[in-house]
């Protein structure tokens, strides 16, 4: 009698939890929540069950068993139900998923070509424009599509929302990927599809979405899913540039310690190599014009939310 208490019980309080929706919007932490009701309910029916054990008629005992019986035999028939119930739903939304790029009208594409050569590789825009929270590159190799969304309704996961454009990819013959439709209006902040870099600037994110530049002329703005792609924040992806520099060297100084009233290195550089970043500040290695090491220091890299150096992706 103890043991089937505790599991009927414990499944009715799984149950509870279930319909109550306990568990509903707490992330990771909703299974650990609705765990801990079936916990809570196993331990009121060995209470219970040790009292009717010591009160109860042997017979009385044996119908409650049949009892427990029961319950446990309904909850077994709930979830099996609830379980159908999510597959469908889940099937449902992945052809859903399949099928909306065929049935959604987006806006005119522009070829490939056109597009590139809208893009502005002028380092200035580096320290002049919005500095955002770092870069987002979509994962082409995988997604030969991705989808911009405008107009988000929060609380709602991507299934649920409907693109308003889309950039489609083409595998070259001998490798790699190029661009065969994009939006006219699509000026990211890098394109160089035969180094495999496609680069937007990242504004905010979200559980689901990520926010980007998708044109860097105007500012515009577009949601992306956060899981089409990598999101590299600033730290990240500076480390993996290939130089950095000073827009205006003559007013930035190296310093021994990243301190402001630190001491100051005067050994003359070219260009710059990240190696470290500490918050505001980047720990660099100086090169000279043929990149040979010529000394390290500390520099400042931002300061209140402005990008204060100009990076090279590419030799």
């Amino acid at each position: 009698m103890y043991f089937l208490a505790i599991i009927a019980f414990f499944f009715l309080g799984i149950v509870y939890a279930s319909i109550t929706e306990a568990g509903k919007g707490q992330m990771l932490a909703g299974g650990a929540i609705v765990f801990g009701y079936g916990v809570i309910g196993a331990f009121i029916g060995l209470c219970l069950s040790i009292f009717t054990a010591i009160k109860a008629k042997r017979h009385s005992i044996i119908k409650i068993n049949g009892l427990l019986t029961l319950i446990i035999v309904a909850s077994f028939a709930y979830f099996y139900v609830n379980y159908q119930k999510r597959q469908r739903e889940k099937l449902e939304n992945e052809q859903q998923k399949i099928e909306r790029p065929k049935t959604h009208k987006t806006t005119n594409k522009a070829q490939t070509k056109p597009m590139a050569m809208l893009i502005n590789s002028d380092t200035d825009n580096q320290t002049t424009h919005e500095m955002g929270l770092g870069m987002f590159t979509p994962n082409f190799y995988e997604n030969k599509v991705l989808y911009f969304y405008s107009n988000l309704t929060h609380g709602k996961s991507v299934q649920e929302h409907m693109p308003t454009d889309s950039i489609t990819f083409k595998q070259r013959e001998y490798g790699g990927f190029d661009i065969a439709t994009a939006p006219p209006w699509l000026v990211p902040e890098h394109l160089k599809l035969d180094y495999d870099l496609l680069y937007f600037k990242v504004k905010s994110i979200s559980h689901d979405f990520i926010e980007v530049i998708v044109n860097t002329t105007n500012n515009q703005t577009a949601f992306v899913d956060r899981y089409s792609g990598k999101l590299h924040y600033w730290s990240e992806f500076l480390l993996g540039v290939h130089s950095i520099e000073f827009p205006e060297p003559s007013k930035h100084k190296i310093y021994v310690k990243p301190l402001d009233h630190a001491g100051t290195i005067a050994t003359s550089y070219s260009f710059m190599r990240p190696v470290k970043i500490q918050n505001d500040w980047m720990y660099v290695e100086l090169m000279d014009d043929n990149f040979n090491k010529k000394g390290n220091g500390w520099i400042r890299w931002t300061k209140n939310s402005k990008m204060l150096i100009t990076y090279n992706l590419l030799s």
